[in-house]
């Protein structure tokens, strides 16, 4: 009796299952070029896995939706894996945290990678022939190559301008997050970012997504023509992106240097401004078990800038002993900085006067009428000298009926104490953030805002307003004579360049940012805006001083390099202290293209994209080649 032999079983949902978890992997190895890994030169060759994903197999535009979904799934989950820090603050399961919260979240955040690779596997997916069978001579083989190089090449512009579109409707709109495009983790070396000048940040994507798939034709070109002919054609393509990068790369360091600290404050219009910035790392956790009023916290900032302020004199006396210069000029802070977080209950103004109020509600007052002069004439005592006291502070807004005093919002602000309690300037955040401070739809959603209240115990609507207005505040360097420019961010709105580009104008100008990334704990999410926060001083050529409760404190320069952070010596952030820096303040500093123009470069690459897809979708499909 015969027999015959059957084919062996075909396994497409094998083959699937194996596509959907490399895409996955491809997500979360691009990761790595963020902090915490911080491998940042990855960039240039993260893509080239999931190009291989999309173009090694059939195209079409859902087929890739899904593979960018996937790998998107793989990126956001990985970057942002300290947002599951939140359950643990409000004591939610981590299993609950995550169905409910974080992995939703995610979700949403990778349908626009699924966009692109939709479009980059159908529109933009470049004409990919096999090296035909005839081509024997070096001549044929070439013009095979000039036809794959053009056709790479457009799909190189439009993907790159694709990309760029992507990153700014991450970065607007109801869950807006523009952390971590791919264009920040060009940040080492500080040569290539310096470009965000003029362009912006989302605009730096174009570099690397460019790149990327340059180099995933060259090489894919070169390998068919040297198994063939034992030979590759020099991929032109590929040189021409080595010579523009360069070209940017030489230009960034002149830029770099010219904003330089150490440059700048040699020059006659530069003041220097010495800044101190507070750390405590109070654990948001005992935050929110104790209560909403705690006026330790104030005693505890002020312990913490007298031991500052001893410790700088310290410092300066043993570099004057160390070095023999019985000369050297001490710099005490001009400016103090704490954190969002630093106050323990909130300042309350009546908006018919302006005037701050006692707390209607409580007896527990945070501010005396003598406080902050105490404090001055203690530093006074220390130093000599004067300084502006800068702080997050939630502000309960407060309006006179005939009822009595009636309960209006509140913002989260700012405030600066350049005089006194009743001189307070404050600026509100604008730029509120979601599921935070307010829950996005929950008016047409009430059951999103119910589950809210359960797990959280906070009721949703409970008038957390967002600020207005684009006028930086004028405040005083106290002993000069001298106003300088704030241009306020809160929390995590230093991250948000369209915002703060608002608040520039030509002059002296610093950027103040008060944080508390106490809600995300000792996670990555300290180093990342601390490291997003970077661009905007890039953008707008100003510096900034930055206090965060648990993060990142530092200075930064206008050219993005970090002046000093508190960080212990391997790197981490310590748990408790001040850091110390000198601000270079430039009198004539002008405005930058960014700061006038916006994201222009993101239209441009919006039309780039759109023209080369309609190209795409009208031109015929090209004939095989014998």
């Amino acid at each position: 009796m015969s027999t015959t032999s059957r084919p062996a079983p075909r396994r497409p949902f094998l083959r699937r299952l194996l596509r959907a978890a490399a895409a996955l992997a491809c997500g979360a190895m691009t990761a790595l070029a963020f902090p915490p890994v911080d491998l940042g030169n990855l960039v240039w060759v993260a893509l080239l896995p999931l190009l291989c994903l999309l173009w090694l197999a059939p195209g079409g535009f859902w087929r890739g939706f899904r593979t960018g979904w996937l790998w998107g799934m793989g990126f956001f989950s990985a970057t942002c894996s300290w947002i599951v820090q939140v359950g643990y603050v409000f004591f939610i399961p981590l299993p609950v945290f995550i169905a409910l919260a974080f992995l939703p979240l995610m979700a949403f955040y990778a349908l626009l990678p699924a966009l692109w690779c939709g479009v980059m596997n159908s529109l933009l997916r470049p004409h990919i022939e096999p090296l035909p069978e005839g081509i024997r001579s070096r001549a044929e083989a070439a013009l095979w190559a000039r036809r794959d190089l053009l056709s790479t090449l457009r799909s190189a512009l439009g993907g790159g301008a694709l990309w760029v579109c992507i990153e700014w409707l991450r970065a607007h709109g109801t869950l807006a997050f523009s952390w971590n495009s791919l264009g920040t983790a060009l940040y080492s070396g500080l040569s290539l970012v310096q470009w965000a000048e003029f362009v912006g940040t989302a605009a730096l994507s174009f570099l690397p997504v460019a790149t990327n798939i340059i180099l995933w034709g060259a090489l894919r070109r070169s390998w068919l023509q040297y198994r063939r002919l034992g030979s590759a054609a020099a991929p032109w393509d590929f040189y021409g992106a080595v010579v523009v990068l360069f070209a940017l790369f030489a230009g960034g360091l002149f830029l770099s240097k010219a904003y330089a600290p150490g440059v700048m404050l040699r020059r006659e219009s530069v003041q220097p401004l010495p800044v101190l910035a507070l750390q405590e790392n109070i654990d948001q956790r005992e935050r929110i078990a104790s209560g909403g009023i705690d006026t330790s916290l104030y005693g505890r900032y002020l312990r913490a800038t007298h031991a500052a302020y001893l410790d700088i004199q310290r410092r300066t006396a043993q570099r004057a002993l160390q070095h023999r210069d019985v000369g050297l000029v001490q710099q005490l802070p001009l400016w103090v900085v704490w954190p969002e977080s630093a106050l323990g209950s909130a300042l309350h103004r009546d908006l018919a006067t302006g005037e701050l109020l006692p707390d209607p509600l409580s007896e527990q007052h945070l501010f005396g009428p003598d406080a902050l002069p105490r404090v001055r004439a203690d530093v006074r005592a220390i130093g000599g000298q004067d300084f502006v006291l800068f702080t997050g502070a939630d502000e309960v807004l407060w309006s006179p009926d005939e009822q009595g005093t009636r309960y209006v919002g509140m913002l989260n602000n700012m405030a600066v104490f350049p005089e006194g309690r009743s001189s307070a300037l404050t600026a509100a955040k604008q730029h509120l953030m979601p599921f935070g401070e307010y829950i996005p739809f929950v008016e047409n959603i009430r059951w999103l805002g119910d589950i809210y209240t359960q797990l959280t115990g906070t009721q949703v609507g409970a008038g957390i307003l967002p600020g207005s207005g684009t006028e930086p505040l004028a405040v005083p360097l106290p002993g000069t004579g001298e106003r300088v420019g704030v241009i306020p961010a809160v929390c995590y709105e230093d991250t948000v360049g369209d915002l703060l580009r608002r608040f520039a104008r030509p002059g002296a100008q610093v950027i103040v940012n008060v944080t508390n990334d106490a809600w995300f704990r000792g996670s990555a999410c300290g180093a990342q805006q601390a490291r997003n926060a970077a661009f905007r001083c890039i953008e707008l050529r100003r510096p900034m001083v930055r206090a965060a409760n648990m993060g990142h404190t530092c200075a930064i320069a206008p050219n993005g390099a970090v002046i000093d952070c508190l960080l212990k010596a391997d790197g981490s952030p310590k748990l408790a202290g001040y850091s110390y820096a000198v601000l270079p303040v430039d009198r004539r500093a002008g405005l930058t293209l960014y700061a006038l123009a916006g994201d222009w470069a993101v239209l441009l690459c919006a039309l780039l994209a759109a023209a080369l897809a309609a190209r795409r979708r009208t031109t015929p499909p090209r004939p095989p080649q014998p």
